[in-house]
């Protein structure tokens, strides 16, 4: 992440398409070569079947340079709601869209932006624009991705009849006009502290929007066949079942390793875990640590343990009675215990958690701590808000109505659905009535968006700006702040941190923002889970990343030996 002083100081050039081009061009006469030395080997042994049998015996190094070509087969535990970046809301329409759209710029593995689809920028003296050169690149059906789609795409995620619920994200960034087809400029109506971040979204084909109706996003075509300028292109989605990408053979940047990669939908935990150990798929994040212990000592398989970003939460609802003071939400909070949750849910991998700002990112106030469990500062809370038994019934009651709600959670978590169960018990203890409703996932979103619930327990993964806006700030009601919550300081302090460029003076207005929501929560914000994911051998130079389980999944590749597909992909 780039700070205002730095980008003055100089323009960030990406690599020059010529190197870009070369590099491609060389790949594929290194392939082809590689294909017809195969081929001639292996003449008259075809096959019609796309499975070759299982392999006898592999070791860990089956080949010591990478090669292309293969298949991998990735486990999802959802299905994406829809694979459009403006409306999508579900984890796993990120993951897929991310192999698909490229953007101006990424983040690396060190979180710091670098060139993508923009050649470089410049950042104005005054800081209040920012210009982007474009390189030379193309959609996979050979059009060319030219400044008008990107400033189209940004558009839509500002209009209010798209309603995208990153639309807070972008309130800052005024407007954006094309000055020619490879340059464009953002303007800032604030100095903004990360104005690179405010700028880095997904892009869509402007020939395919220009006679869409911004108002029937729900209904477009792109939402499930998205055109990819990315390493990867869609070649069929079955929903519930299977989304299968090809290597887009029209990618002007580095060409992905894989011919082929298959997204599996297996929404139990269970069934992925046994999905792996049967080899039908090769990747499954996020396993538990029970699992993860087990499959250690499998010789096909390799832990990886990343962690820092993704927590859960359970979330208030703050137009509900019950949970319209403060005092109620925060004295909720003391009731649970957060580290039993920790040992009982994670197996120790995690951390309690006590703010919606990533523990990775540099504004993460690690000077505080979450509340700890104390159930009787919890009782005298409660009953200085007013709460008390006053039939005996062993449930608290003020003003007549009883401290009683239903938690709104997910299916197949067992995280979730096992939690849920400490909560019940910890609430009980002082005095709450809870109930439970789990959802398929697509069903409890649509109770969430509509505000049709009291409390919803669910798991985020945080922006890597260290920006809550989205979540906690009271314009974002219809983005993820779907607890209606409201406060004023919160609302200024976000105001004076985003203004800040520099990151020193900053700070203590990020750690007093943190400071205010754990003393008003919107939230009881519940732990931070160490993130295990299991690989198959036979994929190479696989990093898991605090961005994304499958971060670098351009870069990996399967050993000729290692093969167990046909993928029929075209050699050009």
């Amino acid at each position: 992440m780039f700070s205002p002083t730095q980008a003055k100081s100089q323009q960030v050039k990406g690599l020059g398409m010529l190197q870009d081009f070369k590099r491609v061009a060389g790949f594929w006469r290194w392939w082809i070569l590689y294909v017809v030395l195969t081929l001639t080997a292996a003449s008259g042994c075809g096959k019609d079947s796309d499975q070759e049998p299982a392999l006898v015996s592999r070791t860990e190094n089956s080949a010591s340079v990478s090669v292309p070509g293969g298949m991998a087969v990735i486990a999802l535990s959802g299905d994406p709601d829809v694979l459009n970046p403006l409306i999508r809301r579900s984890a796993e329409a990120g993951q897929v869209l991310a192999e698909i759209l490229d953007t101006l710029t990424e983040l690396d593995e060190d979180l710091i932006h670098r060139p993508r689809i923009a050649d470089h920028w410049v950042l104005a003296a005054d800081s209040l624009s920012l210009t982007y050169t474009l390189k030379p690149w193309l959609w996979e059906d050979g059009q060319p991705l030219a400044a008008r789609d990107v400033a189209t795409t940004f558009q839509l995620f500002k209009n209010p009849l798209v309603a995208s619920p990153s639309r807070g994200f972008y309130v800052d960034v005024e407007s954006v006009e094309v000055i020619d087809s490879k340059t464009l400029r953002y303007n800032f109506s604030a100095i903004l502290p990360d104005p690179i971040a405010r700028t880095a979204h997904a892009i869509l084909p402007w020939h395919r929007l220009r006679e869409l109706d911004p108002s029937l996003v729900n209904g477009w075509s792109l939402n499930q066949a998205p055109l990819s300028s990315g390493p990867f292109r869609l070649v069929s989605w079955e929903h519930a079942r299977e989304l299968l990408l090809e290597r887009n053979e029209l990618y002007p940047y580095t060409p992905a390793m894989l011919d082929r990669i298959s997204f599996r939908i297996i929404k139990e935990p269970a069934a992925r875990v046994l999905s792996l150990e049967s080899g039908e798929v090769d990747f499954v994040s996020g396993v538990s640590s029970d699992d993860a212990r087990r499959l250690q000592q499998h010789e096909d398989l390799k832990v990886m343990g990343t962690g820092g970003r993704r927590f859960y939460y359970l979330m208030w609802n703050c137009h509900k009675s019950r949970f319209t003071d403060s005092k109620t939400r925060r004295a909720l909070s003391f009731a649970i215990d957060r580290e039993r949750m920790i040992q009982t849910l994670l197996g120790g991998y995690g951390d309690p958690a006590f703010s919606p700002v990533a523990q990775v990112v540099w504004n993460y106030a690690a000077t505080l701590s979450a509340d700890a469990f104390d159930p009787e500062r919890a009782a005298a809370m409660l009953e200085s808000a007013g709460w008390r038994d006053t039939n005996g019934d062993g449930v608290l009651d003020r003003n007549g109505e009883s401290l009683e709600f239903e938690i709104l959670t997910r299916q197949a978590d067992p995280v979730r659905t096992n939690g849920v169960v400490i909560l019940r018990e910890n609430f009980a203890a002082v005095g709450a009535l809870v109930k439970v409703r789990a959802l398929e996932l697509a069903s409890g979103l649509a109770l969430l968006r509509s505000g049709d619930f009291d409390a919803y327990f669910g798991a985020m993964n945080p922006n890597l700006y260290g920006d809550p806006s989205s979540a906690v700030h009271s314009d974002s009601i219809d983005e993820y702040n779907n607890g209606f919550y409201s406060n004023a300081v919160v609302d200024s302090l976000l105001a004076v941190a985003r203004g800040e460029t520099e990151r020193s003076l900053a700070m203590a207005t990020w750690v007093r923002l943190q400071e205010e929501l754990q003393a008003d929560p919107p939230a009881a914000y519940l732990f931070i889970p160490q993130r295990l994911d299991v690989v198959s051998r036979r994929l190479q130079n696989v990093r898991p990343h605090v961005l994304s389980p499958f971060n670098n999944l351009a870069e990996w590749w399967i050993a000729p030996s290692d093969r167990k597909y046909r993928t029929g992909a075209a050699v050009r």
